[in-house]
């Protein structure tokens, strides 16, 4: 298993609980029904991620026809471009060709929203020791 498809595990993992437990993303969830495919080029590493009803699900696999795709040169660079979080990085990628996207670019914003959410809350003196 490579970073990619760990951090895209950890994704899936993370959604499907905040969409229990936390009232700011599960207003993201109210009232949508989309799919969500993030790979790589070649796609040796993808994932979907099934919004619908206010629930998450994931799949390690290609969905038959995602509403929105984004892809990566490669899978370092999927990790280092999600890891920032930064729309820069998101808008350099995508000008030098390393970053494709397909479908509802609208779902890039609600991707990004989501994202806000995805980082877990650390304590403190974890962060600090790590």
């Amino acid at each position: 298993m490579n970073k990619f498809e760990l951090l895209l595990l950890f994704m899936a993992g993370r959604m499907q609980y905040l969409s229990h437990h936390h009232a700011g993303f599960m207003a993201l969830l109210h009232n949508k029904d989309f799919v969500i495919q993030l790979q790589t080029f070649d796609a040796t590493t993808v994932r979907y991620f099934s919004i619908k009803h206010r629930g998450v699900r994931s799949h390690g696999q290609m969905h038959a026809k995602p509403d929105f795709v984004l892809s990566f040169k490669d899978a370092d660079y999927a990790v280092k471009t999600l890891s920032k979080a930064n729309p820069m990085a998101f808008m350099k990628g995508m000008q030098a060709g390393d970053i494709k996207m397909e479908g509802d670019f609208g779902l890039l914003m609600w991707f990004n929203n989501a994202a806000k959410y995805l980082q877990p809350d650390v304590p403190k003196p974890v962060r600090q020791a790590v």
